[in-house]
């Protein structure tokens, strides 16, 4: 079967197109030139367009079977991006999906995901998952936890925090969160391509391991230093400084929530075995080597 993944790049959209690209022919849209070419490398046929376009984007899903949508996520220029990555974006790859005739659609979202929710990034996604559930379309709706892997925001911001001088976390420290390990998504959407019968649901995915982020932070740096904790805006400049890149106030308190699955097992309802949190950072570590030896 062929596949599309559309917003491919950054390190969920790499690990999700390399696993589905065993199995199946993979389509790939990025909105960057520079971000089709790793894709590219790995044998995926990546279209560079405006993700806005329906038309477009209908153009090159014929014959696909499944559209895994992964545009989107909590840290955009403004509002108006915000509620357009997370969920207008989902309105046009649908209304593409029905033009081309495309049979399955696949969504990551996030828990507590709720088109009444009071924080923005939070309601965005939920609208997306109202738009998703009521398409015709066999679908699937995925809540994924913090993912974590060789990039990405929300755990370069705990590593680069973790590191830090005293060592920075955003929020009170004591969060939950559960990890999930990129490879482990990547393995479920193939499953969820993968799965023969119809599907028309919502799943969570966690990882195994529940921590809190001030021991999440402990395990990184191997001692038992004492985090410094910032909310709202504070955090928000805090972490600009530290990553060097600008992150609003309504990034910085989505990270300081909570991030445990609040729906069904994913990973038990398509048979994937999670990856533990201390083998998920091994091979992180270890890609980061390789790339530095690169």
């Amino acid at each position: 079967m062929t596949v599309m993944v559309t917003g491919a790049s950054g390190v969920l959209g790499y690990a999700v197109v390399a696993a589905l690209l065993a199995r199946d022919e993979v389509r790939a849209t990025v909105r960057r030139p520079s971000a089709a070419e790793p894709l590219r490398a790995l044998g995926a046929k990546v279209a560079v367009l405006d993700p806005r376009r329906a038309d477009e984007l209908a153009e090159v899903l014929p014959r696909c079977h499944t559209l895994v949508h992964l545009i989107g996520g909590v840290r955009q220029p403004d509002a108006e991006e915000l509620f357009w990555a997370n969920h207008g974006s989902v309105e046009v790859a649908l209304e593409a999906a029905r033009e081309a005739r495309t049979k399955r659609f696949v969504l990551l979202s996030v828990p507590g995901a709720d088109p009444e929710a009071t924080h923005p990034f939070l309601r965005a996604k939920g609208m997306a998952e109202a738009a998703v559930a009521a398409a015709e379309t066999d679908h699937a709706i995925v809540r994924c936890t913090h993912a974590y892997g060789l990039g990405g925001l929300w755990f370069t911001a705990v590593v680069q925090g973790a590191t830090a001088t005293p060592p920075f976390v955003c929020g009170p420290g004591s969060q939950p969160v559960a990890p999930v390990f990129v490879a482990d998504v990547a393995a479920v959407v193939t499953a969820i391509d993968d799965h023969a019968g119809p599907l028309r649901d919502t799943w969570a995915l966690e990882g195994p391991d529940v921590v809190t982020v001030d021991e999440l932070v402990a395990l990184l740096r191997g001692d038992d230093a004492v985090p410094t904790h910032v909310d709202g805006q504070p955090a928000a400049a805090a972490l600009t400084t530290l990553l060097e890149t600008r992150i609003d106030a309504v990034t910085a308190s989505y990270f300081a929530m909570p991030s445990r699955a609040d729906r069904s097992d994913a990973a038990a309802a398509f048979g994937v075995r999670p990856t533990t949190l201390v083998d998920g950072l091994r091979a992180t570590l270890a890609a980061a080597a390789t790339n530095d030896a690169g």
